[in-house]
């Protein structure tokens, strides 16, 4: 049993892949940059979402346990998503930096996406701090747009139909976005300490 919770806890993960995993999970009303207390201590902060990841999983057996459970959830849709940042030198929104920022994948909901794909690009940033330090200034804020494929393949009704079908080209022809996800320079760098910490 000590050997065993030896191993377990040398697999922990930081807090900012807790809230990917969250993410992933699909887990409602999950503020991704800290645990219930930003002040607390990291191991602390571990705790509390291991905690609640621990519970949701818990409910998400049972509820895949019941009958045709499974079968409700086996379609998943396309989306397509697209990263963008601004900051206080900066007008409007603008393609983030690498080929993280935009792409297509399967999901239930374009919230899930939202959500997941700005965990996994900040994730993408705190592991590559180095390659992007002069771009991530103080006031550096990022947002999420994620569009339902079909829905806005049937909106573009022939518009520009020699464009791929793409985030950019989604937000070009001003298709509006069915989920959209924000995250504030306070909250991206919180994220970004939490995974660097020792």
């Amino acid at each position: 049993m000590i050997d065993d919770l030896t191993n377990v806890r040398n697999r922990l993960i930081p807090p900012g892949r807790l809230h990917q995993v969250a993410a992933l999970l699909n887990m409602p009303h999950l503020d991704e940059t800290a645990a219930d207390d930003d002040d607390a201590p990291r191991a602390q902060q571990q705790v509390a979402l291991y905690t609640r990841i621990a519970n949701w999983a818990q409910l998400s057996a049972q509820a895949a346990a019941q009958p045709g459970a499974s079968d409700a959830h086996e379609t998943t849709e396309q989306y397509a998503y697209l990263i963008e940042y601004t900051d206080q030198h900066t007008k409007g929104w603008h393609p983030a930096p690498s080929e993280h920022s935009d792409g297509i994948t399967l999901a239930d909901t374009a919230e899930t996406v939202a959500r997941t794909v700005l965990l996994r690009y900040l994730t993408h940033l705190a592991e590559h701090r180095d390659d992007y330090q002069l771009w991530l200034v103080d006031s550096l804020s990022l947002r999420a747009s994620v569009w339902h494929m079909n829905s806005a393949e049937t909106h573009r009704r022939g518009r520009h139909r020699n464009w791929a079908s793409t985030a950019p080209t989604f937000k070009e022809i001003k298709i509006p976005p069915h989920a959209v996800e924000i995250r504030t320079p306070s909250q991206i760098h919180r994220v970004l300490d939490h995974h660097n910490a020792p």
